[in-house]
């Protein structure tokens, strides 16, 4: 059975801040972005309506420019002020996975993902996204489960 499918994305409210960073840094920079938006979600008393989200709008081997934030309600949205601000995901086709383990070893499912794409005669598209189902402070890193989104066209 093929670990990835296509998919018709629904669009999912999140609030966050933007960040960038080369892409062996974006695990020190990602944390403390969390951190900003959960302590602006405590402050609104807003409650997640999912998991934490990084939504990844440029990749380059340089430098990766990405969104860090929380699935809000899409009321929630409204809160959003100064750098940390609100949008959806993209709704539409996107191939969808499930990463499971370390952060560390992500790079290789998305590699099998981009190779599905290509089998498939799409072609991926900005941006990616990432749902974190659990988290290493909940579960083992080996337990830790990472939905996986690329938008695609064709």
């Amino acid at each position: 059975m093929n670990p990835f499918r296509i998919v018709d994305a629904e669009p999912t409210p999140y609030l966050f801040v933007e960040r960038s960073a080369a892409p062996d840094e974006i695990g020190s920079v990602i944390g403390p972005a969390f951190g900003e938006v959960w302590a602006f979600m405590e402050h609104h008393g807003i409650a997640p309506a999912g998991g934490a989200i990084a939504v990844y709008t440029s990749y380059g081997p340089e430098k990766m420019d990405f969104r860090a934030g929380f699935v809000i309600s899409r009321e929630d949205m409204a809160a959003a002020q100064g750098a940390v601000k609100a949008d959806v995901t993209p709704a539409g086709r996107a191939v969808h996975g499930l990463h499971r383990g370390s952060y560390g070893n992500i790079r290789e499912t998305y590699g099998k993902m981009h190779a599905f794409v290509t089998a498939e005669g799409l072609e991926w598209i900005a941006p990616t996204w990432e749902i974190y189902l659990n988290s290493p402070d909940q579960v083992p890193e080996e337990q830790l489960l990472t939905e996986l989104y690329q938008a695609v066209r064709g």
